[in-house]
């Protein structure tokens, strides 16, 4: 889980929903959600999972794009990322004011912003 930024102001609220997110995932129901995940994924594409900013098969993480579901995620909700660009992303969560405009929609926008700058600078 991502340490909270040095100048965050964490409410009770959020406070209490991290320490959830961090028991989850480290809980054996999270693991095998994500080997659910990565098998049906695998079988959707018919390739292996990949990074879905760079196709790196070195991917690291299972971003959740909503925590809406969690415990009970769509296969939608998650998709695989490296380590930098799953960094990469949520610092530009947290570099801007987008909390008014809901977690998922901010999420899926700047995944497609990631992954156009990184086509556009052909790496």
């Amino acid at each position: 889980m991502r340490r909270v930024r040095a100048h965050a102001v964490v409410g009770r609220q959020r406070a209490r929903r991290r320490g959830q997110y961090a028991e989850y995932v480290a809980s054996a129901a999270w693991h095998a959600r994500r080997r659910r995940w990565v098998q049906k994924e695998e079988q959707c594409t018919g390739k292996p999972v990949c990074c879905a900013v760079c196709g790196s098969e070195e991917w690291d993480d299972l971003h959740h794009l909503t925590y809406d579901r969690m415990g009970h995620e769509r296969h939608g909700d998650m998709v695989a990322m490296c380590r930098p660009h799953h960094e990469q992303v949520h610092r530009a969560y947290d570099a801007g004011r987008w909390r008014s405009l809901g977690y998922e929609a901010v999420m899926r926008r700047l995944l497609r912003l990631a992954r156009e700058e990184h086509e556009r600078r052909g790496a």
